[in-house]
């Protein structure tokens, strides 16, 4: 789905989405990891499942706010056993889109950073986050220096690629099933913690088997 830039005002412009919503559910599905995921079916659909998304648009001067929640389950591969397990996403997110060049241009740390401390209309909405997000854990503090910005050739917000962008960067290295007080994988019964010490450990050659072979050449 894609909003473009002349729709969103500088107030909210809000959407909400579940698992009937067909394209939300293209995005969840094509992150599920499958074995045999090398090519789907032509008839492939991706499982159904609660699924909870929203979006919410705004104009800030020159830049366009995009923050969202997302709520659902991946089918991922165990490290471990290789069995797929649900895992679970629940996720918030913050996002700045513009089409001025000069946020590509500016370094992060220091000139952007100054454009930020002099955007009056940011420093403003960023204030009045803050005082909306009282009383709630908030995922991260909101600070403009932080935010990052993407500078898009078409003057629109694509809600798709966010949300698949958004999730990607949750996701683990390494996914696992949870596991118990002692653990073990509540799927396949693996010592988690073990098991990757186990993986993780380098196999070593003796270095005295090449005189071994040395003594034997000798003898003969």
């Amino acid at each position: 789905m894609k909003v473009y830039f002349h729709e969103i005002k500088d107030q909210d412009l809000d959407y909400h989405f579940d698992e009937s919503t067909p394209w939300v559910m293209d995005v969840i599905g094509s992150l599920d990891e499958r074995m045999d995921r090398i090519q789907r079916p032509p008839n492939w659909k991706p499982r159904s499942r609660p699924t909870q998304v929203s979006f919410t648009l705004r104009r800030v001067d020159d830049l366009i706010h995009v923050s969202g929640k997302a709520k659902t389950n991946l089918y991922l591969l165990c490290s471990l056993c290789a069995d797929a397990f649900q895992f679970p996403i629940q996720l918030q997110f913050h996002t700045l889109l513009t089409q001025t060049e000069m946020y590509a241009e500016a370094p992060r740390e220091s000139s952007r950073k100054n454009n930020f401390e002099h955007d009056e209309g940011l420093q403003e909405w960023l204030s009045d986050e803050e005082d909306d997000d009282e009383g709630e854990e908030a995922p991260f503090n909101l600070n403009a220096s932080d935010f990052e910005i993407t500078v898009v050739k078409e003057p629109l917000a694509d809600l798709k690629e966010i949300l698949h962008e958004q999730i990607v960067l949750t996701l683990p290295m390494q996914p696992k099933p949870e596991a118990d007080d002692k653990g073990d994988c509540s799927k396949c019964g693996r010592n988690q913690s073990s098991f990757h010490r186990e993986a993780e450990q380098p196999l070593r050659e003796n270095p005295f088997s090449v005189l071994k072979n040395l003594k034997k050449k000798t003898d003969a």
